[in-house]
């Protein structure tokens, strides 16, 4: 009972957390910082595929995902293309799944948006996906 009443203080704490974050002003900064403190708190975390989330930073307008492979390399995906291509054109379409994240939900609100980073083992960038505020109002 007493773990219970915990989690749902902690859920209800973060929840009042983000809609407080909408609003007010709308400022991005605000509604980026306040996403940032929720997604920061989840990280890292597994993705999908042996693919890991790492952190969450602000870019402009922008919060970026870091998303690492962790077992392979830049070189590796140079090798090949066709199997990176695809994960990129599928990542085009996943990231939409983002519009629906609470957390993110002040962000869209005041005009930001998100973007996943795919980095490899060492850091390099394989691709960024972008999600604008605008690409959520038809979900």
């Amino acid at each position: 009972m007493q773990l219970m009443r915990k989690v749902i203080l902690a859920v209800t704490a973060g929840l009042c957390a983000v809609l407080l974050a909408g609003c007010g002003n709308n400022s991005p900064g605000d509604a980026q910082q306040t996403a940032l403190t929720a997604l920061g708190k989840q990280l890292p975390k597994p993705y999908r595929d042996g693919l890991i989330t790492d952190s969450a930073h602000l870019q402009g307008a922008d919060i970026v995902l870091v998303v690492r492979f962790p077992d392979a390399t830049v070189d590796m995906a140079k090798a090949k293309p066709d199997v990176f291509a695809a994960l990129r054109r599928d990542e085009n379409q996943a990231i939409a799944e983002l519009c629906a994240e609470p957390a993110l939900q002040p962000v869209f609100a005041a005009g930001g948006g998100v973007q996943r980073r795919f980095v490899d083992a060492n850091g390099a960038v394989f691709f960024n996906v972008a999600l604008k505020a605008s690409d959520c109002t038809t979900h």
